[in-house]
């Protein structure tokens, strides 16, 4: 699991809370560049809560990496945008949680038993304490399911 986060100046000093407060004229945003999950997962959303893209100020604006969206509001250029957890800690910004997403390992069925692959999935099945202490620590990211086979076709 994984916890997309608005990332925002440290105290959110413009209290920005949800996606409605991205078409606030006091804001302005910085989008992740289309095609990345994030911005999927953003346009889906705002199609969803009936608000227009064009509204948002820096919408049009894009970076190519959650540390570029943290960069652009650690430097003032932008008041808030979509990223996650990690990205928000390694520029002293505060983060408001927006939305939670699973992410899965999806791997064919002729290489699931790969021996290239076999050192990876028994660390994921049976991951040791100081690399769940790791994980834990970049915050946003859940393990509880780490390893677990979901589904065979």
């Amino acid at each position: 699991m994984c916890i997309r986060d608005r990332l925002v100046q440290r105290g959110n000093p413009k209290a920005i809370g949800d996606l409605r407060d991205l078409v606030r004229r006091d804001v302005t945003f910085v989008n992740r560049q289309a095609g990345a999950g994030t911005r999927v997962l953003l346009d889906h959303h705002l199609i969803r809560a009936g608000l227009d893209p064009a509204a948002i100020a820096g919408y049009e604006r894009q970076e190519s990496s959650h540390l570029g969206v943290a960069t652009a509001v650690a430097s003032g250029v932008a008041d808030c945008g979509l990223g996650i957890q990690a990205a928000a800690h390694t520029h002293d910004l505060d983060f408001v949680p927006l939305y939670e997403e699973r992410y899965d390992l999806i791997i064919p069925t002729e290489y699931a038993d790969s021996s290239l692959l076999a050192p990876m999935l028994a660390m994921l099945r049976r991951p040791p304490a100081d690399f769940l202490r790791r994980v834990e620590i970049l915050g946003g990211y859940g393990t509880a399911r780490m390893g677990e086979v979901l589904a065979e076709l």
